[in-house]
Formats: C-alpha cells, sequence, structure tokens
C-alpha cells in the first residue's frame, strides 16, 4: 500500500507541535514534573482532536524518525511501541523555525 509522503510529514509536526504545545502552552503541562514528555495515550488523543489520528504503526514510524533526527526522545517497551515520548531542544528548535527539515511538516496554527 501506498503511503502519502505529506501525510507522514505533517503527522510528525503534529507529533512535534503537540509537544511544544504541551509544554509551552497556556495551559499547564500534562506532566508538571517533565513538561516536555507525553505518554503515548494522551499524545494520540490530541492527534484524534487535530484530525492526524494515525494508525499504530505510523506513530511508531513518526517517533522513531522524529528519535533518529534528534528531535524527540522515546522510551519503548518490549512489544515495539513508545510509551512516553520527550521533545528535545532541537526539537523545540524545529518548531520555532529555527531549523528547517524537509520531511516535516508543521501544522499551521
Amino acid at each position: 500500500m501506498f503511503r502519502d509522503p505529506n501525510r507522514q510529514r505533517l503527522i510528525r509536526g503534529t507529533i512535534l507541535q503537540a509537544l511544544y504545545l504541551n509544554a509551552f502552552g497556556v495551559d499547564a503541562p500534562v506532566n508538571i514534573h517533565d513538561p516536555y514528555a507525553m505518554p503515548r495515550g494522551v499524545l494520540a488523543r490530541v492527534l484524534e482532536l487535530s484530525h492526524v489520528l494515525p494508525a499504530r504503526s505510523e506513530m511508531n514510524a513518526a517517533v522513531r524518525y522524529l528519535q533518529q533526527k534528534g528531535y524527540v526522545e522515546a522510551v519503548w517497551d518490549e512489544d515495539g511501541e513508545f510509551t512516553l515520548v520527550r521533545l528535545t531542544t532541537q526539537g523545540m528548535d524545529l518548531v520555532e523555525g529555527n531549523l528547517k527539515d524537509p520531511g516535516v511538516l508543521l501544522p499551521r496554527r
């Protein structure tokens, strides 16, 4: 099956933006002890509310991509699924426009 590359780019960007807004938005972060981190279930709900809910495999692939690029850190379980994802300073720079990555499409706010 062919996957739309723009959809993959948008999923990655939406994940980064969700993590960024969690840390720096007007509402209290999900985890006050680590405002840059978000558990899988919360992230899935945020993506659903953004109308970009990916399949499990798409979400895992997006987090792997972002992790390999250094934009996030992730905790993985024994089944190969992430349980927690954390925004890095490099990820913040990408969301803020200080870096460019053609593999990430940030949604308009």
